[in-house]
């Protein structure tokens, strides 16, 4: 008799929770998800990176280069909804150097299922605690491509103020917004969060 738990994957780290949401480390199996659900939608790919779906191999190398398999708690990880535990996109803090060096960017990519749900903002706004209040920075970035105003209207209601558009070499144009550690201590808050 063999034990199949053996081959199973390990249940990957929870990174943070939102009432709605979890993201935790990407596993094997969230590859081909991903793939149908963001990287090889057009409509979802229209506003990330450089605007190009992806093919499933070129997908799959993205992934394992650049998205947190372990327990790392930056770099882009899976989002997914409670309690169903459905993928629908990525999120993270990551290295960013544009404008600056030495920064951590919020970014969150959902897949059209999860549009018009409000969970950029909840993702942002856990994003944002996170790297304030656990991670100690002093600044948090979010880059958005010039023209999504649906991902603008997001940033700005988390508070993160337009600083400047930039370009680079390895990514299209795209807008800086900032929040600095001061301006997340004095933001006004909800009197829920008050109380």
């Amino acid at each position: 008799m063999t034990d199949s738990s053996s081959s199973a994957e390990p249940t990957p780290i929870v990174i943070l929770t939102t009432p709605r949401l979890v993201l935790r480390a990407t596993t094997d199996a969230d590859i081909a998800v991903m793939h149908e659900r963001v990287f090889g939608d057009a409509d979802v790919m229209r506003n990330v990176f450089l605007g190009d779906v992806m093919t499933k191999e070129r997908a799959q190398g993205f992934m394992r280069e650049h998205f947190t398999f372990g327990a790392n708690r930056t770099g882009i990880a899976i989002l997914t909804e409670k309690p169903n535990g459905n993928v629908i996109g990525f999120a993270g803090l990551f290295p960013c150097t544009a404008p600056y060096a030495d920064d951590l960017e919020i970014g969150f990519v959902m897949a059209k299922e999860a549009w018009g749900k409000g969970y950029a903002t909840e993702i942002g706004a856990a994003q944002l605690a996170m790297g304030f209040e656990e991670l100690g920075c002093q600044r948090l970035l979010g880059l958005v491509e010039p023209r999504n105003a649906a991902s603008i209207h997001a940033l700005t209601k988390l508070g993160m103020r337009y600083l400047k558009d930039v370009t680079s070499t390895t990514r299209p144009p795209r807008s800086v917004y900032i929040m600095s550690a001061d301006e997340w201590r004095n933001r006004p808050l909800s009197r829920a969060a008050r109380e």
